[in-house]
């Protein structure tokens, strides 16, 4: 298969799947009533969620300056913020198109070649996973009793009075195949399957070890938790705005946040449209929310979100185009 017909089968592949998920939440709505939650929402908590968005993009930009700066290019935080929020801008048109334009913005800007700003972005998403598996973790120790009496509820299975146990069983499981695979890590590595699968390790790892690169790694580190305390927080507060998410506790928040971050890293158009209204949705349900509740709630983040991206990418992009042009014609 050609690379052009790759390309295609992709984002007709992405596409189909956002549009499965839109299909699947939205089917059967009653717009009406939808409407009507729309217009009982309290937009100022809505406003205060975008304002604390709005500085997690800042310090993403701002951490980000540290890695250009460790190549010897220095970038100003400002446009380093206006190349991020033109890659949000694109990824709500083109899926996975965001990294590109971010870096491409820089490179207009400020001279930064492109493969040394994707260097950069690729390190910054080891990172972010890395923040992402650690909140996932706490999920499953704070809220495993809570989805596994979901998920045991849905199969129609028959709850045990050891199921309140089963997340230290597993904990334990997962502590002695770590064990067992260490212990065999010799005889798995001249293994085929298990020597691709210590190569991408060892990438991830020495991406991760290019952190120490940057002049102040434990600021690094700081800011990068501080962006998903600020993820978080953006979502809690959105949680306010709506009568039947307002009782939800921060550490249920967690939850629906892991559960609607993993919508969003599922490719699909819009910058995760239908993916994250499932996901997110979903979530909620199982402290309680009604799908339809659910389903408004998801709509009007992402909505709130979309629209806000889309004004503050486009006067972005055109002040990396008025700089350009000063830079060229200078």
């Amino acid at each position: 298969m050609s690379k052009q017909l790759k390309t295609i089968a992709q984002t007709t592949l992405i596409f189909a799947i956002g549009a499965a998920f839109l299909y699947f939440v939205f089917k059967g709505t009653n717009w009406a009533d939808l409407w009507l939650k729309f217009t009982q929402t309290n937009y100022n908590w809505i406003a205060v969620g975008l304002l604390i968005s709005i500085i997690s993009h800042w310090l993403r930009a701002y951490r980000a300056t540290m890695l250009y700066s460790a190549m010897n290019y220095r970038v100003s935080t400002a446009n380093s913020l206006h190349a991020v929020f033109i890659g949000y801008f694109i990824n709500y048109f083109i899926p996975r198109g965001g990294e590109v334009s971010r870096c491409a913005a820089l490179t207009k800007t400020n001279n930064l070649p492109l493969e040394k700003g994707l260097g950069s972005v690729i390190t910054e998403r080891l990172v972010d996973m890395v923040m992402l598996l650690i909140i996932l973790a706490a999920v499953f120790v704070l809220q495993f009793d809570v989805i596994f009496n979901y998920i045991n509820t849905n199969l129609g299975a028959e709850k045990t009075a050891g199921n309140s146990n089963l997340k230290f069983y597993l904990l334990g499981a997962i502590v002695v195949l770590g064990s067992a695979l260490f212990a065999l890590r010799k005889q798995l590595a001249v293994m085929p399957i298990f020597a691709k699968v210590l190569d991408k390790l060892k990438g991830f790892a020495q991406g991760l070890t290019s952190i120490k690169e940057v002049k102040q790694p434990a600021l690094f580190v700081a800011l990068s938790a501080s962006i998903w305390v600020c993820y978080i927080l953006m979502m809690y507060f959105c949680l306010f705005a709506l009568p039947a998410t307002l009782h939800l506790t921060f550490t249920q928040c967690l939850t629906v946040f892991a559960m609607g971050t993993i919508g969003i890293v599922i490719p699909a158009p819009g910058a995760g449209a239908g993916t994250y209204h499932f996901a997110v949705m979903q979530g909620l349900l199982l402290f309680g929310v009604a799908q339809e509740d659910g389903i408004a709630y998801a709509t009007i983040v992402h909505g709130a979100q979309m629209v806000m991206f889309i004004i503050l990418g486009a006067i972005s992009s055109l002040v990396v185009l008025s700089k350009h042009k000063q830079n060229t014609s200078s």
